[in-house]
């Protein structure tokens, strides 16, 4: 887009009779474009046609077109933009991708130019031409041998490992002596690949690879791409060496595009993106640093483990599949929640809650991010990615009652009413076993660090409902050692005293 200064121009190709055709276009205008036959989004100031003009005076997008100025909405000027997708590589995590776009559906959310690596390459492929069905029906369907011949399941312990070591070796065997047949994987992107639409669409496209020819990073835009090799360019950028095969493209040997870039932003920047979205799985590969404005890139990565990048498992494809559309959602405010997600609706209910258990628990325990961030991290053995969005600052309290969930073995991938969860939440509480009997007070220290962290739980917990939410001093240095425990007994103990008196 040129951009000169001041207002904004809008070309619409084809002439109107009776219109002037010797008016020079300002020189304070910038210049926007509009889609073959669309109507101009606003009234015009003032309007010029140059049909066929040759005139040093007006601009080259003008000939045979209309220009006007006007000031522009802020929602004219967010559609003037070309907004960027950006998929990251990283295999079967691929299918969080999948989830990310069924939420853009829904969100009413598309973009104009889309890169992509690896299984991005794909993803984005099927993107451009504006298929997602197919691509659904395949991530519903899939197995390890979709992706490559006679794959086995990856084994998830070392039981499954000895109860599957003659297929695992078997293949083991076959790999070791010719190397993995990824025909299943080219033959089903076949099927879902329609190159004559994916050319037909107005969306713009570009993947990375690796050329081990030259040895040196290569992007393959649309313009570039051909009905004979634009099956195997995708699959080159998806060609996870040594695990898959190396792609040959005319005289040139190519592999994963990770090993250049696993997120190609630059991709999107030549193809004229204002703004991007980047979709980042954390796959195995290399990212570039980003030196563009962090104000133009807004980020989507998964909250959530999404398995290992070779686990093609139905299970987890459709899992991963599920917490895509999930977060994503939650990235863009559709809904509320952080790991656990809860319907919009529901965010009065949850500020409410919010503010009842701020009241109840002041003075008791303060409750920080960094206080949330150690609760997962106890609860859960890692620290989930940050989520910017308008509900994160007011969402503390409901951190903590999203770590009692997980200890009671709730299910994060679905879609809660606040309500509903917080009673199954309650009830699952209540049915926690008892801890043991302390038969010696003076060894309550060595007592605790034996139980079970839940065990844990519900003896702090025990012990304020018989203290009415105090805890005696003669506990009081154990705060510090069971510091999560406690706060989250704390917030058991309140969230009661609130769903009594919701009742």
């Amino acid at each position: 887009m040129d951009r000169i200064r001041g207002r904004r121009v809008f070309v619409r190709v084809g002439g109107a009779a009776g219109a002037r055709g010797d008016e020079p276009v300002p020189a304070d205008c910038r210049f926007g474009r509009l889609c073959l036959g669309e109507s101009p989004p606003m009234p015009a100031r003032s309007v010029c046609v140059v049909p066929g003009a040759r005139r040093r005076s007006v601009h080259p997008a003008l000939r045979q077109g209309v220009w006007y100025t006007g000031r522009m909405t802020s929602k004219q000027q967010n559609q003037s933009k070309i907004h960027g997708l950006v998929l990251g590589g990283g295999g079967a995590r691929g299918c969080y991708e999948v989830g990310a776009w069924q939420a853009f559906q829904d969100c009413g959310i598309s973009f104009q130019c889309v890169s992509g690596t690896s299984i991005g390459a794909i993803v984005g492929a099927l993107y451009t031409q504006q298929t997602i069905e197919p691509l659904i029906r395949f991530v519903h369907e899939l197995q390890p041998s979709h992706i490559v011949a006679d794959m086995p399941a990856i084994p998830e312990n070392f039981e499954e490992i000895v109860a599957n070591r003659d297929q695992l070796f078997a293949f083991l065997r076959g790999y070791m002596k010719e190397g993995t047949d990824i025909s299943p994987l080219r033959d089903s992107l076949s099927r879902m690949f329609d190159y004559d639409r994916f050319m037909a669409s107005p969306i713009d496209f570009a993947c990375m690879t690796f050329n081990v020819t030259t040895m040196k990073g290569e992007a393959f835009y649309k313009k570039d791409m051909t009905k004979d090799d634009a099956v195997d360019i995708i699959l080159a950028s998806a060609s996870c060496f040594p695990a898959f095969p190396m792609a040959k493209i005319h005289d040139d040997l190519y592999i994963d595009g990770g090993f250049e870039n696993n997120l190609p932003i630059q991709l999107c920047q030549t193809m004229g993106a204002d703004d991007f979205v980047v979709i980042d799985v954390h796959g195995p590969g290399r990212v570039r640093r980003i030196d563009d404005d962090s104000r133009l890139i807004k980020r989507i990565q998964p909250l959530l483990p999404i398995g290992n990048f070779l686990d093609f498992s139905q299970a987890q494809a459709v899992r991963s599949l599920r917490i895509g559309y999930l977060e994503t959602m939650k990235y863009y405010d559709r809904f509320c929640g952080y790991l656990f997600t809860f319907d919009r609706s529901s965010w009065p209910k949850i500020y409410m809650c919010e503010k009842y258990l701020d009241l109840v628990l002041h003075g008791r325990i303060e409750v920080s991010f960094e206080l949330t961030e150690k609760a997962y991290m106890r609860i859960l053995g890692y620290k989930p990615a940050p989520l910017a969005n308008r509900y994160a600052e007011a969402y503390r309290y409901g951190r903590l009652i999203e770590c009692l969930a997980f200890e009671v073995g709730m299910d994060p991938v679905r879609l809660y009413d606040f309500n509903h969860f917080l009673r199954d939440l309650d009830e699952r509480l209540a049915s926690l076993p008892e801890p043991a009997a302390l038969e010696n007070p003076k060894a309550l220290h060595e007592f605790l660090h034996n139980r079970k962290k839940e065990e844990v739980l519900h003896f702090f917990h025990m012990v304020l409902v018989q203290n009415k939410g105090r805890l005696p001093l003669v506990y009081e240095p154990l705060k510090t050692v069971f510091e999560i425990q406690y706060v989250l007994a704390q917030v058991w103990y309140a969230l009661h005293m609130y769903l009594s008196k919701a009742r």
